[in-house]
């Protein structure tokens, strides 16, 4: 455990003593929840998943006058001959105290307790933005820019992703798509989304798409679906274990919520339709007036097209059950905002609009709860109409946030050198 001391400076005449030491999960998950940049990734939940999978998980602070205000989630992975220890999401910092004095105390005791922990390499990726973007590209604010500068002060090489590009960086988003939904109604919410994905949320509810959270025992099916959805779009996922494990700890943090319809109940809605057609056929029919042939032939063709949504359903009722499942997702929900997570889309459904109304009741679920922002997390950054999931997100009518990047420190150089030493001679070309 460290333990670190130190009189740092005055204000208004008074000494403020700041320590560094390891924070309770209640101490820890109490900051974690005010902190404007608090994530899941940096939640005594995640603490305790990192924990159930092997890994080493502890929660350092710097206290201030017995007032926490730089913290993180310490996270420690077994490799070759040592850990390398990740602070993923994180430091957290308090509005204000991210100076080169807090940052030094904190990262150096970080680094000792890293040290002891027989931990050869140091990473911090803070959930912290650089840069922000409009849907057409143009960067409308910056925050955080001396940032980068200090941890280079203190010997970090520092990995921005625009420099770095997609592929190269770690694995956590590099470019995230957010709404900020603080002060809006359901109404107001749904009238900022754009024209057609206005559009998208209504012909869903007409289908009769209806949405529901999953039971632990439905878990199976859904990495089933996000496993097929993976391999299409050529995305990572995880393991079933993974997905009942963060069932099992985030507790009422996380919702597993599915869109489906009823089949049956779909193609009696659209019966209905076709019901109501032929009345009106029939009435302007009696009419006996030529004038009303156009509209007739309206009716007809919207007949046609009812009959066809039918035909549709009927068809995949012989490969499907009775229920189709169109599309799931898991969601975290945080104090400062609600992430869209991990996801699926059945192609064979796509029509039906499932996404859009998943989207559409979680932001509306963050507007009940007072939660200031949707982070619907990962895009690639391209602004060109090239990146499909941009084009899905951006009609939710939000802002891109490019996030700092990673810093990282080699902590005993000789183990490192000799491990990429053996990786070179394995063939193995990239550095862990």
């Amino acid at each position: 455990m460290v333990d670190a001391f130190l009189v740092s400076k005055k204000w208004n005449g008074v000494k403020m003593v700041q320590k560094v030491r390891e924070l309770s999960a209640e101490e820890f998950s109490a900051f974690e929840e005010k902190c404007p940049y608090g994530s899941f990734y940096q939640s005594v939940e995640q603490g305790n998943l990192m924990l159930k999978e092997g890994h080493k998980a502890t929660y350092m602070g710097l206290v201030e006058d017995d007032k926490i205000i730089v913290a993180g989630l310490l996270v420690g992975m077994k490799i070759h001959f040592g850990y390398r220890f990740d602070i993923y999401g994180g430091p957290l910092f308090m509005p204000g105290s991210e100076t080169k004095a807090n940052l030094s105390a904190f990262v150096e005791a970080v680094e000792e307790y890293v040290r002891n922990q027989n931990g050869m390499f140091l990473r911090l990726i803070p959930n912290l933005p650089v840069k922000t973007y409009n849907d057409a590209g143009e960067l409308t604010a910056s925050h955080f820019e001396t940032l980068p500068a200090l941890f280079k002060e203190l010997g970090y090489d520092y990995q921005d992703y625009h420099a770095a590009g997609y592929d190269e960086a770690t694995h956590v988003t590099h470019y995230e798509y957010k709404k900020d939904v603080r002060d809006m109604t359901e109404q107001t919410l749904e009238k900022s989304f754009d024209k057609k994905t206005r559009y998208n949320i209504k012909k869903a509810k007409e289908f009769g798409v209806k949405l529901r959270d999953i039971s632990f025992d439905e878990l199976p099916e859904f990495k089933k679906d996000t496993a097929m959805t993976a391999e299409r779009l050529h995305f990572p996922d995880k393991s079933l274990d993974y997905y009942q494990n963060v069932y099992r700890e985030f507790g009422d943090k996380i919702r597993f919520v599915v869109a489906e319809i009823d089949s049956n109940e779909y193609i009696d809605s659209y019966q209905q339709k076709i019901k109501s057609t032929d009345d009106k056929i029939a009435a302007l029919k009696a009419k006996n007036k030529g004038y009303e042939q156009n509209k007739i032939d309206d009716l007809e063709r919207q007949k046609a097209n009812h009959q066809k949504k039918i035909d549709v359903a009927k068809d995949l009722q012989k490969r499907y059950p009775a229920k189709f499942n169109v599309a799931g997702a898991m969601f975290v929900i945080q104090p400062q905002e609600i992430d869209y997570v991990f996801s699926y889309t059945n192609e064979e459904f796509k029509t039906f609009k499932g996404p859009f109304m998943l989207q559409d009741a979680m932001m509306k679920a963050a507007v009940d709860q007072k939660i200031p922002t949707y982070n619907f997390l990962g895009v690639a950054g391209l602004f060109d109409g090239s990146d499909g999931v941009f084009e899905f997100k951006q009609g939710f009518n939000g802002y891109t946030d490019e996030m700092i990047g990673e810093f990282s420190k080699v902590l005993i150089p000789w183990r490192y050198k000799l491990l990429n030493a053996i990786k070179t001679v394995l063939g193995r070309s990239k550095r862990f």
